[in-house]
């Protein structure tokens, strides 16, 4: 689309440039040096000393409007002389006094001509409109411009009469210009066959070239095949240009150039119609043969059209200026285009109509169209009404599907969405006879993760490509990999040590019981027989034969948020720098808790790489999910209680598809991100009733009370958090409160569902992960 703009400015640009070339050249040479009558230098003078337009008084105006009048009558006045002395030349044109006399009409009316151009233009809307219409007024100047129009014409022959004749006499004195003249045309006539010829020949090679240097060549490229599709108009409308040009260049024949405006107006025009019916074509390719004619028709009709109107309306400028005739024929050109725009959408009603169901859902007025479209008086207004809003529909959807490329707009979208479905669902009363289902009978119909789960490859492609560079090589290093609790880490681990070709790979899950735990852990790995310390693991990978590639996840239980909460992550992190072996060993930490390591140690501890775990986008946690439920048996879930609208940035969809994306939307919305936060959130979304099992639309819990919450509450909650699981003891130091309060506040939170509670050690709810990590961020406590 970029070539064809470019081109046809292209065009129009250098039709303009050369048409007021042609009647500067003319006009300079002669108009300037011609006398004019009194009356016609006065009313020149008085013109150019008018104020701007924006600054002129009520009685400037009122000025503008008497000397209008007057320009009118003189113009009068002095057609008739003009006719006059025009009568007496043709009567005897040898005389070169009477040729003076029509000369000084010709110019005197064409300077009153150019003087009403100016004042029609500075005068207000009812006199333009008075001089310019259709009535008596209008019709009177039509009438006098015609005849000037016809007198002109007379003029320009008698003038090129003399202009032959003074050419014939230049010629028998000295032959040589003319010589020169056509020997220059000679030469351009044999560039041009020439040209013609080898332009493919010329064009291949350079599209060659073009392809050859720049792999990213394929504007240029297309650019250089359009030129190709018109070579022999292009390289014909440059040839006769040039020949017009030197011809023009003898004094007798310099009127010539007029013919350039038709030329470039003409060939010009049918270069831009091959561009556009070519660019057309290719971009229809995939259509029906008859919607593929009727585009290229409607193209060329309203192209040839503006072609038409261009020329007429350029060369009535030139010649009469834009008085009464410019104005009708203005008039009639917008008729033409109105009755062209009538055709094309009698032409294209089928085809628009086809486009629109009209068992849908629509606006007032497209219904109306879809029932008027047969009606011969509204059968067009209908057209014109389903044309604008299917093209307001396709940009709506284009746009909003660029603009769901950013995650803010995303989720602001998905916030609207949510609201629209929870006011359609509750309008539809279905929520009734629905009974949730719970337990462990929801890992039925939302699976757990299994064997031959799907792993969605797209997710933390560029941080896994990262991390393997360093520890897929087979030099030592120690990489820490963070992540929100859910995210991922897990899956992600296993997929860097999958596949490595120069190691084994171990992967070790930290235990609850901190640093002695993870060090039996990892001496069982290794067969040590021995006390599991760290000078046996030492001394085992030093002496190993084997290098291992060890993945530990759940770091975040060797570190305690208090003061001396570092000491047993600095013990296993010095342990692994100490192994001089290419040993390598990637630690999964959880993002509460490597805030708290990188506030306090972060510039003491050295890591080769330290990588943050994305979010998951919508589209991946749609393939996830969609990969846990079934489509069909006894556990096959049905979408068909959620009452959805339509979707703006989605292709056309069945209505089954269009509920399901709409639910996974706002599952992404609402965890964040968090594919565990998405599927815990399904599993509360299933209800059972007389038709099966239903999908409906989850309840959240409300963040009120959290925001109000004091901040010694919230700092409890945060100690949760990056501990993951934790004691009153363990809260106490870690928040600096008694133990009195942390028990009080613990039974604060455990009565409204914040904590769970096992063996004696608590956790965050599930169902409150997600509002309590939002309000701790929120309140610059947390980074999730």
């Amino acid at each position: 689309m970029f070539v064809l703009r470019t081109m046809s400015f292209i065009f129009i640009g250098y039709c303009l440039f050369f048409s007021g070339c042609a009647l500067s050249a003319l006009s300079f040479d002669e108009e300037t040096q011609q006398p004019l009558t009194a009356v016609a230098s006065k009313i020149e003078d008085k013109i150019t000393q008018l104020p701007e337009e924006h600054l002129m008084t009520q009685g400037q105006q009122r000025y503008i409007d008497r000397l209008l009048s007057e320009v009118l009558d003189e113009q009068q006045q002095q057609i008739s002389v003009f006719q006059q002395s025009l009568r007496t030349y043709r009567q005897s044109k040898d005389n070169d006094k009477n040729w003076q006399k029509v000369k000084l009409g010709y110019y005197s009316t064409l300077s009153l001509s150019q003087s009403k151009e100016q004042l029609l233009l500075r005068s207000t809307p009812h006199i333009y409109n008075l001089v310019t219409g259709f009535g008596p007024d209008g019709v009177t100047q039509f009438k006098s411009e015609s005849l000037l129009t016809r007198l002109n014409i007379e003029f320009y022959l008698y003038k090129e009469e003399l202009n032959f004749h003074r050419f014939i006499a230049d010629l028998k004195i000295s032959p040589v210009p003319v010589v020169v003249v056509f020997f220059k045309v000679f030469i351009v006539i044999l560039l041009m066959k020439y040209l013609l010829k080898n332009s493919q020949r010329f064009i291949q090679s350079l599209q060659n070239r073009i392809q050859g240097t720049n792999n990213k060549s394929y504007f240029f490229s297309r650019i250089v095949w359009y030129i190709s599709r018109t070579d022999k108009a292009i390289i014909w409308l440059i040839c006769i240009t040039f020949c017009l040009r030197i011809v023009s260049t003898l004094p007798s024949l310099k009127n010539l150039i007029f013919l350039e405006i038709f030329i470039w107006w003409i060939l010009g025009g049918a270069i831009l119609v091959g561009f556009m019916v070519e660019f057309a074509f290719q971009h229809s390719k995939r259509l029906p043969k008859e919607l593929i004619s009727l585009r290229l028709s409607t193209i060329q009709l309203f192209v040839w059209g503006f072609i038409t109107s261009g020329l007429v309306g350029q060369i009535s400028a030139m010649t009469l200026g834009k008085g009464t005739i410019y104005a009708w024929i203005f008039s009639l050109i917008y008729s033409f285009f109105a009755i062209a725009t009538l055709y094309s959408l009698r032409q294209w009603k089928s085809y628009i109509f086809s486009l629109v169901d009209s068992d849908d859902e629509h606006p007032f007025l497209v219904r109306w169209a879809i029932k008027s479209k047969d009606r011969w008086l509204t059968s067009s207004l209908a057209t014109i009404l389903v044309a604008g809003w299917y093209l307001l529909i396709k940009i709506q959807k284009r746009l909003i599907a660029s603009l769901s490329e950013y995650t803010f707009f995303s989720h602001a979208l998905a916030y609207l969405f949510r609201i629209e479905v929870a006011k359609q669902t509750r309008k539809s009363q279905i929520m009734n006879d629905l009974v949730q289902i719970r337990g462990k009978e929801t890992l039925c119909y939302v699976r757990l993760e299994h064997d031959e789960s799907l792993v969605v490859e797209s997710y933390a492609k560029q941080e896994i490509t990262e991390l393997k560079k360093y520890l897929h090589s087979d030099k030592p290093a120690v990489c820490i990999v963070s992540g929100e609790r859910g995210i991922g880490t897990t899956a992600l681990l296993h997929r860097v040590i999958k596949g490595v070709d120069n190691a084994t790979p171990l992967y070790i899950d930290c235990p609850l019981e901190g640093y002695q735990g993870l060090l039996e852990k990892l001496a069982s790995h290794l067969n040590i027989t021995d006390e599991a310390n760290e000078e046996n693991i030492l001394k085992a990978l030093r002496t190993s034969e084997v290098c291992y590639l060890m993945a530990f996840d759940n770091i975040q239980r060797l570190v305690k948020p208090r003061v001396g909460g570092l000491d047993q992550l600095m013990s296993f992190t010095n342990l692994l720098r100490r192994v001089y072996k290419s040993h390598r060993a990637l630690l999964a930490i959880a993002s509460s808790s490597w805030r708290f390591v990188d506030r306090a140690r972060g510039e003491r501890l050295l890591f080769d790489l330290v990588s943050f775990m994305p979010r998951w986008s919508e589209l991946e946690i749609n393939q996830l999910v969609d990969s846990r439920i079934l489509d069909e048996g006894p556990y096959a879930l049905s979408f068909d209680s959620l009452a959805l609208p339509r979707q703006w940035d989605k292709e056309e969809l069945s209505e089954k598809d269009r509920a399901k994306k709409g639910f996974y939307r706002i599952l992404w919305d609402y965890s964040d991100g968090n594919p565990t936060v998405a599927l815990r959130f399904f599993r509360r979304s299933l209800f059972r009733n007389e038709e099966g099992v239903q999908v409906n639309v989850f309840k959240t819990p409300s963040s009120e009370g959290l925001d109000k919450m004091e901040k010694p509450m919230l700092a409890i909650l945060r100690a949760i958090v990056q501990l993951e699981i934790a004691t009153h003891e363990e809260l106490r130091d870690c928040t600096q409160l008694s133990i009195t309060e942390v028990i009080s506040t613990l039974r604060y939170f455990q009565s409204r569902g914040f904590i769970e509670w096992s063996n004696e050690k608590t956790r965050i709810s599930d169902l409150w992960f997600r509002n309590i990590t939002d309000t701790l961020h929120r309140q610059h406590l947390l980074v999730k």
